[in-house]
């Protein structure tokens, strides 16, 4: 019998509102600690950048620190890589860590890199595969809270055979873990697939709610965008008010990742749900009937979600709670991906491993269509909408530009430059199948040499990266760098840098300028 555990409550030991750290918000959180009760570092930031890795633990000395893991592919139905999974778990011991979080979502498939979270079709296979991929990871991590977070949806999988708040109450049945809810992806699901957000959030097994993620976004052509890196709207505010009034108080955390305003807005959005929280009744107990009691028929413990009435986007897209008898299941469209592959996702709770094998299928279809260099034919992306797939596609464009310009940090002072050049280099480059970011961002370091404008940054930034990389490879990949390095540059001007660096990966580099 699949019962749920016992809710860890974590509000003791990471308080009531927090933060993701980042360098941007770094002088004005230690100049005002008490801002907020906890932080959260992305993990693989960590892994990069030896220095964010110094500074999570300096910061660990001043606020509970929370990893936030974004590249382990619990989704993945191929498993995830032990080696993150144990480069995880000592970063974890090494922060005092009170509690780790993931994501339900894969970013990796047919052994090609995403580059991005991507929602799993709301499956029993799927949530079966993250409970492999949970346990797995478990054996790496300390004895801590695993927070499994829910993902927005940009490319819907047709057929799904649950509805995502039931996907999510399988998964934490499945995997013992508590909920990171991010109420800005749930809402972003919800005006995107014309479902009211309060029932869609209702929907979800909130009594195994622990933490809570929130942040900002904006429409764009019609579909809502949860982009860390725009103010938080009014009506995300009331979902998260919503939440916490069903639920009680829980930490609650603010996401932003890009064009930081004064700190003084953000000062004023942490006080805005601190005062969510505060008003706030006890947390009450919540019931649910347990998973064994209502199969196979999950689906019908909850209510309907009710749809609204939004043409541009409810008219192109499958019901949350699955299609309708008249919509056809995933069509055999494309060789290699035929219906009786894709409908075994929808598979009984008794899925032989032959079985299981179409959803590493379908996500390696999924991580083709999302990667290949060439835009796919709106006729070769079938089953899927062919609006997702181009939107998907033009999200991991975006996002490979704002995961390598943190790793030109002089670069990007120039920031509307830098990030216009970004777009120019990763659109023409292929991803790399390794260290995109790296890659990527010598690229744009690269091209950036050559304008006079940013030379004098990007010559700088390009050889601190060279001093820690190998690279490119044929296939754009870099390595990290074992053997010391020590080279030089001048610059614009005339004026000569050097960089050197020891022997290891994780040594030091460290960045000489002689006087003239």
């Amino acid at each position: 019998m699949l019962v749920p555990a016992p809710r860890s409550p974590l509000s003791g030991a990471v308080g009531v509102v927090g933060v993701g750290f980042r360098p941007e918000l770094a002088a004005d959180l230690l100049a005002a600690p008490g801002a907020v009760d906890f932080v959260e570092v992305v993990a693989e930031a960590c892994f990069a950048s030896p220095a964010a890795r110094r500074e999570a633990s300096a910061i660990a000395r001043i606020w509970p620190v929370v990893p936030h893991g974004v590249k382990l592919s619990l989704g993945s139905a191929s498993g995830i890589d032990m080696d993150r999974a144990r480069r995880l778990g000592a970063l974890c011991r090494e922060l005092s860590a009170p509690v780790v979080s993931e994501h339900v979502a894969f970013v990796r498939g047919g052994g090609r890199e995403i580059g991005h979270l991507t929602a799993l079709p709301y499956t029993l296979e799927a949530a079966r595969a993250v409970a492999k991929n949970v346990a797995a990871a478990r054996r790496a991590l300390p004895d801590i809270p695993l927070l499994l977070e829910n993902a927005a949806c940009t490319l819907r999988f047709p057929g799904d055979a649950l509805g995502e708040g039931d996907f999510y109450a399988e998964v934490v049945a499945r995997t013992g873990c508590d909920l990171l809810l991010d109420v800005g992806n749930v809402y972003a699901n919800a005006v995107n697939a014309g479902v009211d957000p309060g029932e869609l959030v209702g929907s979800y097994p909130l009594e195994r709610v622990a933490m809570i993620h929130i942040a900002g976004g904006v429409v764009e052509h019609g579909f809502y965008f949860d982009t860390h890196a725009h103010p938080v709207p009014a009506p995300v505010f009331d979902l998260l008010a919503q939440v916490v009034a069903r639920i009680g108080p829980l930490p609650i955390l603010f996401e932003r990742d890009g064009d930081f305003p004064p700190f003084a807005a953000l000062a004023a959005e942490i006080a805005t749900a601190r005062a969510i929280v505060r008003s706030a009744p006890t947390r009450p107990t919540l019931t649910r009937p347990t998973l064994a009691a209502t199969r196979p028929t999950l689906a019908a413990t909850r209510p309907t979600l009710t749809r609204l009435t939004r043409p541009t986007l409810a008219a192109t897209r499958p019901t949350l709670a699955g299609p309708t008898p008249a919509e056809p299941t995933l069509a055999p469209t494309r060789p290699g991906l035929p219906t009786s592959r894709v409908t075994l996702l929808q598979n009984s709770p008794d899925v032989s491993p032959s079985e299981a094998s179409a959803l590493a299928e379908v996500q390696a279809r999924v991580a083709e269509l999302l990667t290949s260099p060439v835009d796919p034919r709106p006729e070769a992306v079938a089953p899927f909408d062919a609006e997702d797939v181009a939107r998907s596609r033009a999200i991991l464009q975006r996002k490979r530009v704002d995961d390598a310009l943190p790793l030109l940090p002089r670069l990007s002072s120039h920031r509307e430059a830098a990030a216009r050049l970004g777009a120019r280099c990763v659109e023409a480059s292929p991803r790399a199948p390794r260290l995109t970011a790296v890659a990527d961002a010598l690229r744009i370091a690269e091209a950036a040499a050559d304008d006079a404008r940013l030379a004098p940054e990007a010559i700088v930034d390009r050889l601190l990266l060279r001093a820690r990389f190998v690279g490119p490879a044929g296939d754009g990949s870099v390595r990290p760098r074992l053997l010391p390095f020590i080279r030089r540059e001048r610059l614009p001007g005339g004026r000569v840098v050097w960089a050197i660096k020891g022997i290891g990966s994780s040594a030091e580099v460290r960045l000489i300028e002689p006087r003239r």
